[in-house]
């Protein structure tokens, strides 16, 4: 009988590291998960420890295996996925010249007027696809060339978590992947780094990580590496890419005829398209795909983390409904928001605890909740937080499609929201199309397994892989009543956005905030 085969899929998310080993078919037979040693010790500072979230990922591979109990030798390839728009800086000896600043670190916001004074916002963006937001990487370098010459000049080399991930686990170099290194300095026609763009921001060319195409072989599991995790040594590395182009590869969206949703850590909606595209707007990110296609996204830097901000900061007595029942505290959130019904009772929640991204590009931007009453309750808090989310996520996607994107019926989604039938019916009606899910809800560990496959050969392309490797599980169609209601209130809650931001509130709670610190 033939041996059965498996590959290993290491996903970087923000708030956690999971590897996750599964047959060729999508099932998972081991997994792995550790919380990221994450610090957020300044209002607009976010960083990992280099270090430490190494020996993180190294244990998630070795609980992995554990949990298997099989035969390393049988993982026949490893690819990787990581949270994407994080710069590292590393020293020659291999070190960190700094803690790493992650995609929530808006320090960058400062360097924004400065970036557009060295090239005009347009001509950068049809260069690169990359709005002039706090969240590029790009801005935190730039703010560490100002603010800590020092570590720019010790640093020989920057790459993003693929680097991280890939160096880590036996490539012989800090290797990131050609079509998601969202740098401004690249040029987003090839994907390769433009010189004259490097040259306009001071930035060192030679220190720019080495890129590789996705699906490429870049290296052997070491007898180091294979020591710290209980790999065989020799498992092919296979490069791997953002997390959310193994988002959509999870969920099965390979082509144009699909969109997608992540509701994890942050917020995502994403369309694929066949052609080259800028969003005339520039509000847009554009990115490759590992099929060779551009992908054009809107980002949200807060989704699942404003709603676990609900649960800490609103939800304490229900923490301990739930210990005392032996249920998740999740489940009984998303009953109290079912009962809310449609509009939280006129509650509305802006999710802006991180500034404000796309499309409305606003690092002073604040979270709010508006329309309490004396009758309001947690369950109206926890509906507008959901029903907010999704708003969040249907202005992006109206984003894509006012940049020329082809519209679509159906939309895939993932992330730790996802779990939520509440959520999910919430977004069908918001976009009043069909949401479905996968077997898998977290998305970016199996689109991980998909490249490895297709990487060593199991597979001959990613639609074949997928094809076998995902499979739809639920499907929520728009109620009509619900798509009127919401109609109306998507169109209140955008404007009291704008109501907000054009009368200076936003910018004086910001100013407020940097009084306290």
């Amino acid at each position: 009988m033939e041996k059965k085969q498996y590959v290993l899929g290491v996903d970087l998310g923000t708030t956690s590291a999971k590897s996750v080993i599964m047959d060729l078919q999508g099932n998972a037979v081991g997994i792995g998960q550790l919380d990221n040693p994450l610090t957020y010790y300044k209002n607009g500072f976010a960083e990992i420890d280099g270090p430490q979230m190494i020996e993180n990922i190294y244990a998630t591979t070795r609980m992995a295996i554990e949990q298997w109990n099989g035969d390393p030798k049988d993982i026949i390839g490893i690819s990787f996925c990581m949270f994407r728009s994080t710069m590292v800086m590393r020293t020659a000896d291999g070190g960190f010249a700094v803690p790493i600043s992650i995609w929530q670190d808006l320090r960058g916001g400062e360097m924004l007027d400065w970036e557009a004074e060295q090239i005009p916002e347009k001509e950068l963006y049809d260069n690169c696809g990359m709005p002039n937001y706090a969240a590029n990487p790009s801005a935190r370098l730039f703010w560490y060339m100002k603010n800590n010459p020092e570590a720019y000049e010790k640093t020989t080399d920057i790459h993003t978590m693929q680097g991280f991930l890939t160096k880590a686990y036996g490539a012989d170099d800090y290797y990131d992947d050609l079509t998601c290194s969202p740098y401004m300095q690249m040029n987003g026609h090839d994907f390769e780094y433009k010189k004259e763009l490097c040259d306009v921001f001071g930035v060192d060319i030679n220190k720019l990580a080495p890129l590789k195409k996705s699906l490429e072989i870049i290296g052997h599991v070491t007898e180091e590496v294979a020591a710290k995790t209980g790999l065989a040594v020799g498992t092919p590395l296979v490069m791997g890419t953002g997390d959310q182009q193994c988002g959509t590869l999870g969920t099965g969206v390979v082509d144009s005829t699909v969109g997608y949703t992540c509701g994890g850590t942050a917020g995502l909606s994403i369309v694929n398209s066949d052609d080259f595209i800028r969003d005339p707007n520039g509000k847009c990110y554009v990115l490759g795909t590992p099929a060779g296609q551009w992908c054009i996204e809107g980002l949200s830097n807060n989704a699942g983390s404003a709603y676990k901000w609900v649960k800490q900061v609103m939800c304490t007595s229900l923490a301990v409904q739930a210990a005392e029942q032996g249920r998740d505290i999740y489940d009984l959130m998303s009953e109290l928001a079912d009962s809310a019904g449609v509009g939280a009772h006129g509650v509305m929640f802006l999710n802006y605890l991180s500034g404000a991204t796309t499309p409305n590009n606003n690092v002073n931007a604040r979270g709010c909740f508006l329309g309490m009453t004396m009758a309001t309750d947690k369950a109206d808090f926890i509906r507008a937080a959901l029903e907010g989310v999704v708003f969040d996520l249907k202005d992006m996607f109206d984003a894509i499609l006012d940049a020329g994107v082809k519209d679509f019926d159906v939309v895939r989604t993932t992330g730790g929201l996802a779990r939520s039938d509440v959520f999910n019916q919430i977004q069908a009606d918001v976009y009043n199309k069909a949401v479905e899910t996968v077997a898998v809800e977290e998305g970016t560990g199996i689109g991980c397994g998909i490249m490895a496959a297709v990487g060593v050969g199991a597979y001959p392309d990613l639609k074949t892989a997928a094809e076998n490797m995902v499979k739809v599980v639920k499907r929520y169609e728009p109620i009509p009543e619900n798509v009127e209601k919401y109609k109306v209130i998507y169109d209140a809650w955008r404007q009291a956005y704008k109501s907000i931001n054009e009368g200076g509130t936003f910018d004086d709670l910001a100013k407020i905030q940097k009084m306290a610190e």
